[in-house]
């Protein structure tokens, strides 16, 4: 049995958009992943905090995840939507990047232990300025890589553009 050609050829328009709006998904794949790292980040300095009952590190750990889970959001509402522009995330990056700085001067007092208290000695403060530097760093890229998303310069705006212009 023979298909209609009007049939294949809906098919064909609904695939071609498919496409799009997957590419348009996939701008923010790295900004996906980086807010998972925050998100588990944050989640375990929480768990860690609870463990030892440190009130003032669990607030703080917690506002952080749920911060992270309100990025989550928003990048996943990006599946159905095409602006550029993430607002959420953005502050939310700012914030982590605010708090891993402010986090940092911390760790250098004696208030580090209600914050860290697992920070016995200078190997493991060592070791969490260090994580707390990659996510300096890692909010950093990410601000890079959303302005460039903005500005249409990355390198997804050109293919999406040919992928539009040339009906796969």
């Amino acid at each position: 049995m023979r298909r209609h050609p009007k049939y294949d050829r809906d098919v064909e328009k609904v695939k071609h958009e498919d496409s799009i709006k997957y590419l348009y998904f996939s701008r923010y794949l790295m900004i996906r992943y980086i807010a998972s790292i925050f998100l588990f980040a944050n989640l375990f300095w929480m768990i860690l905090c609870i463990n030892y009952q440190q009130l003032v590190g669990l607030i703080l750990s917690a506002g952080m995840f749920i911060g992270t889970v309100v990025v989550g959001i928003e990048q996943l509402s990006k599946m159905h939507s095409r602006k550029a522009d993430v607002p959420l995330t953005r502050k939310f990056l700012w914030l982590q990047l605010s708090m891993n700085l402010l986090l940092l001067v911390v760790l250098l007092t004696p208030f580090r232990s209600s914050l860290f208290p697992f920070a016995k000695d200078g190997n493991s403060t060592l070791l969490i300025a260090g994580i707390l530097l990659i996510g300096v760093l890692l909010c950093v890229v990410s601000e890079l890589k959303i302005n460039k998303i903005i500005n249409g310069t990355d390198r997804y705006t050109s293919v999406i553009n040919t992928f539009k212009k040339n009906r796969q």
